[in-house]
């Protein structure tokens, strides 16, 4: 709390019939329990910020375990296509060179 406020206070407590101690003692509690509390809150902010960084980075590696889950059945699905092509092509090359062979 700024100095200035703390001085405003007392003099709001003295004006309400607190002596110069008491208001003094009291202000002094105020902004003691104003800087705690602006502590407790950073302490909060930071260690929701940690957690929320945790929750990212584990869900970052199962998205890219998932990727690359992805990838690798691609590449099984791009070799058997492959296979499949060529067995085609070999199949039908079998039956032209089959069909030349009869005439």
């Amino acid at each position: 709390m700024p100095i200035t406020k703390e001085l405003k206070n007392v003099r709001n407590f003295e004006s309400a019939g607190f002596t110069h101690e008491q208001a003094e003692t009291l202000a002094d509690a105020i902004e003691e329990s104003h800087a705690d509390s602006q502590e407790d809150l950073k302490e909060f902010t930071r260690n929701e910020h940690d957690k929320q960084n945790k929750d990212l980075d584990i869900k970052l590696g199962k998205l890219k375990l998932q990727i690359s889950e992805s990838e690798t059945r691609l590449i099984a699905s791009q070799k058997d296509l492959l296979v499949k092509i060529f067995t085609i092509i070999v199949g039908t090359v079998g039956v032209a060179v089959a069909i030349i062979k009869l005439f």
